[in-house]
């Protein structure tokens, strides 16, 4: 029976336990004393929240981290510093802010982040991840092929259009029943940017693969969003077993575009003709060749290489799409939300065009729909595709307004803020596009409506993604009225949470005018 005196092996274990105990806490200290540290080494940041060690602020944020973003700019100021796990990062969360940064000293905001992450995504080659000359001299020739010399024949215009009618088409073989307009609408924004580079349509015969590479790069922005976002600042997360799942998921696709731009590429080497350049595989074909001549290893020579086209060309792909056809959605949601706006645009079109079987193939970038531009204008502000931007990196050490931000520190701009910050939007959760107009009804291009980014490092396909939304919305507003569900009258307007400020589905309704 119990003498109540503890036993030997209880006072040993009570020992071990005691023993444990004060060693973990020891490692706790010390962990939270490095973070302390880390935190502190660096004289004149921007102030910001506390967080914890390891995790840094990551476990306070909300599931849209614009909005914590904006929660704690109210606290810190639109300029602070944020720990997401072990990464420092500066968020600009005004417009000044973002101006003085990527404008005013933007050659020192042009640096990407390089972490494991961004090179198991893109292996230090394409467009999203790269920087310094190498990124220089890829998007003079990115600019140079998609102002002009990558059009090959037809104009912008011309191809969107083209895919406009073979997607007016589509919708009308819907019969007026409900239906997720997501894959065709894809599809022939897809097509649009394959077009001008690899000359190949995702939803011709044959094509298969392409078209399952493109539904799988719109799914895993929408899939995988978040978690772009965790190994992008903890690229530890990658050892977690959901995580590495995911991460195998990844791999498979990013082959697979490897696979198909490689297979393109090689058809286009057989075929090859210098002087008459069919896209711009073939303008990157001409560099390559050129830069061979030379005899010399230099970072010219090494920027034009096939790897670097295959990703160059996943990334072009990756950024043209997605965000595209989620602005062309949300307009769509809205003006069902909002059958009053939708009339108002379809009164101006038919006024502009005439009626929409009456004078087809009238529409062109000339054609005059203020108040049409303005709704895209609108959802532009509203419902940004990218409402934290890519994150950018600063080159150098610099100073901006007052704060001292070191070299290689990751910089976040909140441009969903910047778009809703009530000093410079009356009700700016409203929906009207009348804010960009004057009063004689004429469109205002407001300097704070910046979607596509500023700066040096902004959208490289901006033009081209302006002129697929607009064609592309007129000409389904031209020939339909968009009706919701009648078995769910109201779209939803919640936002999958990611990278891309992607829309939920919804069956919609195309009533043809």
């Amino acid at each position: 029976c119990y003498s109540g005196q503890p036993k030997l092996a209880d006072m040993a274990l009570f020992e071990i336990c005691q023993g444990y105990t004060t060693s973990i806490l020891v490692v706790l200290l010390a962990v939270m004393m490095i973070y302390r540290w880390h935190k502190q080494k660096y004289k004149n940041l921007p102030p910001g929240p506390t967080g914890v060690p390891i995790l840094g602020c990551l476990p306070f944020m909300d599931t849209l981290a614009e909005l914590t973003f904006t929660k704690w700019s109210k606290k810190y100021g639109p300029i602070f510093t944020v720990y997401l796990g072990q990464t420092r990062v500066v968020v600009l969360n005004s417009f000044e802010a973002i101006e003085e940064a990527l404008i005013n000293q933007g050659d020192k905001f042009t640096g990407r982040v390089h972490n494991f992450f961004t090179n198991f995504s893109n292996n230090g080659h394409g467009l999203f991840f790269i920087d310094g000359e190498k990124w220089t001299i890829q998007r003079k020739f990115g600019t140079r092929a998609l102002a002009g010399a990558g059009v090959y024949g037809k104009t912008y215009e011309q191809r969107v259009l083209e895919e406009a009618a073979h997607l007016i088409e589509v919708f009308r073989s819907k019969d007026e029943k409900p239906f997720s307009i997501e894959v065709p609408l894809i599809s022939a924004v897809a097509n649009v940017i394959n077009g001008i580079t690899i000359q190949e349509k995702c939803n011709e015969e044959g094509n298969e693969r392409l078209q399952a590479y493109v539904m799988e790069v719109i799914e895993g922005f929408r899939r995988d969003g978040i978690l772009y976002s965790l190994l992008l600042v903890m690229p530890w997360c990658r050892f977690i077993p959901f995580m590495k799942k995911r991460m195998k998921v990844m791999s498979e696709g990013i082959r697979l575009g490897n696979d198909i731009f490689a297979t393109a590429i090689e058809q286009h080497e057989k075929h090859h003709d210098a002087a008459h350049p069919r896209d711009l595989v073939d303008l990157f074909i001409n560099e390559m060749h050129r830069n061979r001549r030379t005899f010399e290893v230099t970072i010219l020579s090494n920027s034009f290489q096939k790897t670097q086209l295959q990703y160059f060309l996943k990334d072009l792909f990756a950024a043209g799409t997605e965000t595209s056809t989620s602005t062309i959605i949300w307009a769509l949601y809205y003006l069902i939300r909002h059958p009053e706006i939708q009339d108002k645009v379809h009164r101006e079109i038919d006024a502009e065009l005439g009626k929409a079987r009456s004078r087809e193939g009238k529409l062109s970038l000339k054609t005059n729909l203020p108040y049409t531009k303005a709704v895209l204008q609108e959802t532009y502000r509203i419902r940004t595709a990218t409402p934290l931007a890519i994150p950018r990196r600063t080159r150098e050490d610099v100073n901006l307004m007052g704060y001292s931000i070191p070299k290689d520190t990751q910089i976040i701009s909140n441009l969903w803020w910047v778009h809703n910050d009530p000093e410079h939007w009356d009700e700016p959760d409203v929906f009207r596009p009348e804010r960009h107009l004057d009063t004689n009804g004429n469109l205002v291009m407001l300097n704070r409506v910046i979607p596509f980014s500023i700066g040096p490092r902004n959208c490289l396909g901006e033009n081209l993604a302006r002129i697929e939304i607009y064609l592309f919305l007129v000409s389904i507003l031209q020939k339909f009225v968009v009706l919701p569900n009648p078995d769910d009258p109201n779209p939803p307007m919640t936002c999958n949470p990611g990278a891309v400020n992607a829309p939920s589905s919804y069956n919609i309704v195309l009533k043809e005018r």
